[in-house]
C-alpha cells in the first residue's frame, strides 16, 4: 500500500489542547467585547448584519456541543452563551431583521426567520445547559410564535427577508423547534417533520435531487441548488431527520464534489466551473469552488460520521488557513485572500469540528475534550 493511499484512508479527529483552549477563549472574548464601536462584531457587522449575528450563534452552538462533551465546561458554556444571547438581542444586531420597530427587550416574532432561527436555537443551547435559565420564558414564547407561523404558511418556508424564503435558513429555525420539544415535550417539531415531508415532494431539483436554495410564497422552487447553501441546509437538517440529512449528504457529494484522494472539493454550482469574484454567499470561485461550499461539506462529513471525507476537506482547510496566535489566544484567516472574516469563521470552524451530540453514532468516534 502506497503512502498516497495510506493517507487518504486517514481519519478525521478533532482538535485537543492547547490549541482548542485558546480558541475557545478569543471567542469569549469577542462576545465579552460586545457590539460597541471598535469592537471586532461591531467591524463584521458592519460587513454584513448576518456575520455578526452568525458569529454569535454559531459560537454558542459550538459551546453548546463542547460543554456536553466535557461536563467540567459546561458553567462557562451556559455563561457564554447567555451573553451572546445578550447581545443578539441588542439593537445593532437585530436591527436588520425585524421587520416593526419596538421597544420591548423580546424580539419581533414576526421578523425574520434567518434571526429568529438562530436565537431560538441559541435559547435551546442555554436551557439546555441551564434548565433554570430566566431566558426559558423567551425560549418558549418564540418557539411557540415559530410554531404558529409554520402550521399558517402556505410555502412551508418562511421570509428571511420581506418575499425572500430561504431554505437554509428555515433549517435553523426548523432544528430549534426540534430542539425545544426535545428538551420539553411540546409538538413543535411536528413541523419539523412535515417540512421534510414536503421537502422530498416541492424543494428538490429536479436534476440533483438536492435542495433548492430558494422558494415562492407557495413553496415553488425559485433558485437552483447552490453548495454553500445546501452544505449548511444538510448541517441543520442532521438536528432533526438525520435519514434525510445522509440522503442529501450523498447527492450534495455525486453532483457538487470531486475527490482527489488526499483532498475532496465542492462546487458552488454543480456542474459549473467558472472563476470569478462570486457573490456575498459564495465569495471568490476558483473553477467554480467555493470556501463556503467546501466548509460546510467539512461540517456534513463530521457531523453525519463520515470521518474519512472529513479529513480530506480537513486538509484542504488547513491549506487555506492561517494561524493567528497571541500567548492567550488563536483563531484563524484566509491564507490565500484577503478575507477578513473573523470572528465568525472561528465560530463556524469550532461549531463543525465536533458534532451534535445527539448522534450518539457520531459521538462514540469522537477525542474526549477537556477544559
Amino acid at each position: 500500500m502506497t503512502a498516497w493511499t495510506l493517507l487518504s484512508l486517514r481519519q478525521y479527529e478533532p482538535p485537543e489542547q492547547p490549541e482548542l483552549h485558546k480558541r475557545v477563549a478569543y471567542l469569549e472574548r469577542v462576545i465579552q467585547e460586545g457590539t460597541g464601536p471598535g469592537t471586532a462584531l461591531a467591524a463584521i457587522g458592519q460587513q454584513n448584519p448576518e456575520w455578526e449575528l452568525f458569529t454569535l450563534s454559531f459560537s454558542a452552538y459550538a459551546f453548546a456541543n463542547l460543554a456536553a462533551q466535557q461536563p467540567a465546561f459546561r458553567a462557562e458554556a451556559a455563561r457564554y452563551i447567555d451573553l451572546a444571547i445578550g447581545q443578539a438581542l441588542t439593537p445593532p444586531v437585530r436591527d436588520a431583521f425585524e421587520y416593526r420597530a419596538t421597544a420591548s427587550a423580546a424580539p419581533d416574532t414576526t421578523g425574520s426567520v434567518l434571526y429568529l432561527g438562530h436565537l431560538n436555537l441559541m435559547l435551546g443551547c442555554l436551557r439546555e445547559l441551564d434548565p433554570a435559565s430566566p431566558r426559558t420564558e423567551l425560549h418558549n414564547a418564540l418557539s411557540g410564535a415559530l410554531y404558529r407561523r409554520y402550521t399558517l404558511d402556505a410555502s412551508g418556508c418562511l421570509e428571511s427577508y420581506p418575499r425572500l424564503r430561504w431554505v437554509p435558513d428555515n433549517t435553523v429555525a426548523l432544528a430549534s423547534l426540534a430542539l425545544h420539544s426535545q428538551l420539553t415535550g411540546s409538538e413543535y417539531a411536528s413541523v419539523s417533520h412535515q417540512w421534510v415531508t414536503r421537502a422530498k415532494r416541492q424543494y428538490l431539483d429536479a436534476h440533483t435531487g438536492v435542495l433548492v436554495s430558494q422558494v415562492d410564497a407557495q413553496g415553488q422552487p425559485q433558485e437552483e441548488p447552490r453548495g454553500s447553501m445546501v452544505g449548511w441546509s444538510i448541517w441543520f437538517i442532521s438536528r432533526f431527520d438525520l435519514a434525510f440529512a445522509q440522503e442529501q449528504y450523498k447527492r450534495y457529494e455525486q453532483h457538487f464534489s470531486t475527490n482527489l484522494g488526499l483532498v475532496r472539493l465542492y462546487q458552488e454550482r454543480a456542474g459549473q466551473h467558472t472563476t470569478n469574484y462570486g457573490d456575498l454567499d459564495s465569495g471568490p470561485l476558483v473553477l467554480g469552488y467555493s470556501i463556503p461550499a467546501n466548509a460546510f461539506a467539512f461540517a456534513d462529513a463530521v457531523a453525519l460520521g463520515d470521518l474519512r471525507n472529513a479529513r480530506r476537506l480537513q486538509r484542504l482547510i488547513q491549506l487555506g488557513r492561517r494561524e493567528i496566535e497571541t500567548p492567550t489566544e488563536l483563531r484563524y484567516g484566509v491564507r490565500f485572500a484577503n478575507l477578513p472574516v473573523s470572528p465568525l469563521a472561528e465560530a463556524l470552524l469550532l461549531y463543525s469540528e465536533f458534532p451534535v451530540t445527539t448522534h450518539s453514532s457520531v459521538r462514540s468516534s469522537t477525542a474526549h475534550v477537556a477544559f
